[in-house]
Formats: C-alpha cells, structure tokens, sequence
C-alpha cells in the first residue's frame, strides 16, 4: 500500500511538469510564428520604395491563429523609425511582441 500511494504521488508530480512543459512548448511556437510575422513585415518594408513606407496595420493567420500586426513610422534624422507590435490570442491569454528598426533611404551617386 505505501508503495503503490509513493508512486501515485510520483506520477502527480510528472503530470504537473507536463502540464507545464506543454503550456511552454505552445507559448514558444506562437512567439516564433509571431516573430516570423514580424519580420515579414519588417523585410516588406526595407525592400520597398522609401516613400512607401507608411503606417498601417494588417492581420494573418498561421496554423490557426490570428496575428494582428500595426506598423507605426516616424521621421528621423537618418531615414523613418517603424515599429512593429504583433498581437495574438491564444489559449494562454493576449500576448504582444515589438520590434523597432531604422529604413533609410539610400542615395546612388
């Protein structure tokens, strides 16, 4: 009897750092689903013409979860700032993620 309650309490304890590694796993596959969101649309920016790049927001989904994605742009000195804050709700509750460049303009002589 005290053997089969030692053991009882030993799968208990695995099944908590299932529980727990499972919930890890998932956050981790949704942040990198957002920072791959993310980088998209920082690469789409680079990539086009300078006068083009402009605030604006868009949304995506990827293996069933929804991205909203909202790009802010400001003038600086060296070319525009963007910042781009990804948004997505998941089984765990509402997570954000920002990512902050620098796009000049370049200039061929």
């Amino acid at each position: 009897m005290v053997a089969i309650a030692v053991i009882g309490v030993g799968f208990l304890g695995l099944a908590g750092v299932h529980a727990i590694s499972s919930r890890a796993q998932a956050l981790g596959k949704n942040q990198g689903l957002a920072r791959f969101v993310t980088d998209q649309q920082l690469e789409n920016m680079r990539r086009m013409p300078f006068a083009n790049i402009t605030t604006g927001s868009s949304s995506t989904s990827i293996e069933g979860v929804t991205f909203s994605v909202n790009r802010t742009v400001a003038n600086v000195p060296t070319g525009r700032r963007v910042t781009v804050t990804t948004t997505w709700t998941d089984r765990f509750g509402p997570h954000s993620m920002n990512f902050t460049t620098i796009v000049s303009q370049v200039t061929n002589p």
